[in-house]
């Protein structure tokens, strides 16, 4: 499958290459062919203390600087056809602990890699259809089952390697198809300093349809997908069968219901599984400024945990969406309960709202309340004896400086309850970033 991806991809550039204007014709498509550049540096501070032990006593206090740099290319030789390229570098200084735990020095200076290389077509025509091949980035609705396809390497990167295709329908509807493989680490294009950063634990192939489209002022979306996972080591394989929908509802102008639900089937081993899972926010827009909020948002998520007690599997399966949907700390707690950014066995009912004091700052304030479906086997960590995770507590503003320059500080602050040992201690996680964009 590695070499028949590699294959297509280069039968794509090749046809790409082939349905470039001849030399001659050079003069012709000059005011259609446009070539562009984008630059991006992501500085970004993290700094938390016992986040995956809930243990004030252990060694578990981390700060690091994250200092992402993308260079982006595209070019469009015609209206029909766009080539795209971006390069990515993330590297850490770490300041608490002095030394990078994996690669054990101050400073890591990791991979560079191709964070996107695609070639998309474009078919002439209102209904038409859009091709897209080689590696890209890719979030269907808001991101609940797809949004990451490597989610081991953080924020670093997003992409899929695969091919998805976009039909244009009548009445502004959309059928989407894809196929991505995911390897689990970065063996598909070529990698400088590579330092073999794990992408995903096992190697994971997906496809799906998604449709999106309106009935009268009804956002209405549906979707199947399936996912293989394949076995490495003691991780076994699996497969999953995913079918579900979205929906938007205005009631008013000010006043909209957003709500996604899904059901899983599969096997795990030699397990059946069966999870569901689902959201929903109603948000409230009063259109009035400060000090009134700009928007207020009352929540709810359940995904489904497996019951140990029973043979068949219940536990919600995040497919490709392990990123950090609800919580940017969370994630890191989850590490230790199951994998990174794995949305399993979890509920939460919250409310939020955001306050813009001045032009382009934005303060977004959120409190979840959470519990767990099920119960979990005892262990370091988890009680196994209650549902109760605890609260959280979220605080972010946001700042576009400008077109050019954007900044965030985001604050959470977790109390734990009786999901995890007793003594389980809370903590605080903070997060300050500068984004640069030319």
């Amino acid at each position: 499958m590695v070499r028949e991806l590699k294959a297509l991809l280069m039968a794509l550039v090749i046809i790409a290459g082939a349905a470039m204007p001849a030399p001659a014709q050079a003069q012709e498509t000059r005011d259609t062919a446009r070539l562009k550049f984008y630059f991006w540096e992501r500085v970004r501070q993290e700094s938390w203390d016992n986040t995956m032990s809930l243990d004030e006593a252990a060694a578990d206090t981390s700060s690091y600087v994250r200092l992402r740099t993308s260079l982006g290319a595209e070019w469009a030789p015609s209206g029909a056809w766009r080539l795209h390229l971006r390069l990515t570098n993330e590297n850490r200084v770490y300041l608490a602990p002095k030394l990078d735990p994996r690669l054990k020095t101050d400073f890591n200076v990791h991979e560079v890699i191709f964070d996107q290389l695609y070639v998309r077509w474009n078919s002439p025509g209102r209904q038409g259809l859009t091709a897209t091949v080689g590696r890209f980035d890719m979030m269907l609705g808001e991101g609940f089952l797809v949004m990451d396809g490597g989610p081991l390497d953080g924020s670093r990167s997003g992409y899929f390697n695969g091919l998805r295709l976009d039909c244009a329908l009548k009445n502004r509807n959309n059928l989407t198809f894809f196929f991505v493989r995911q390897p689990r680490s970065d063996t598909l294009l070529p990698v400088v300093n590579d330092k073999h950063q794990a992408m995903v634990e096992q190697e994971e192939q997906g496809l799906g349809f998604y449709f999106s489209g309106k009935a009268k002022q009804t956002g209405m979306d549906a979707y199947l997908f399936r996912k293989d996972t394949f076995a490495f080591g003691l991780l076994p394989a699996g497969a999953l069968h995913i079918a579900g929908g979205r929906l938007v509802h205005p009631f008013s102008p000010k006043l909209s219901l957003t709500a996604e639900g899904a059901v899983q089937l599969g096997t795990l081993a030699d397990r059946n599984r069966r999870g569901l899972g689902g959201y929903f926010h109603l948000d409230h827009k009063p259109g009035r400024r400060f000090p009134v909020p700009a928007q207020l948002t009352l929540g709810g998520i359940y995904l489904s945990g497996d019951d140990p007690a029973t043979p068949r599997h219940e536990g919600w399966d995040a497919a490709f969406s392990r990123w950090p949907k609800w919580s940017d700390s969370l994630i890191y707690l989850q590490a230790r309960e199951t994998r990174v950014a794995d949305w399993t066995n979890f509920v939460s009912l919250y409310a939020g709202l955001v306050l813009e004091p001045a032009d382009k700052v934005k303060l977004h304030l959120a409190w979840h309340r959470l519990s767990a479906p099920e119960k979990t086997a005892p262990s370091a960590l988890l009680s196994g004896a209650g549902r109760d995770r605890g609260d959280l507590l979220i605080a972010k503003i946001a700042y576009d400086v400008s077109r050019n320059l954007a900044g965030r500080l985001i604050w959470e602050y977790f109390q734990p309850g009786d999901f995890y040992v007793a003594g389980a201690d809370p903590f605080h996680w903070l997060q300050f970033e500068l984004f640069f964009r030319f």
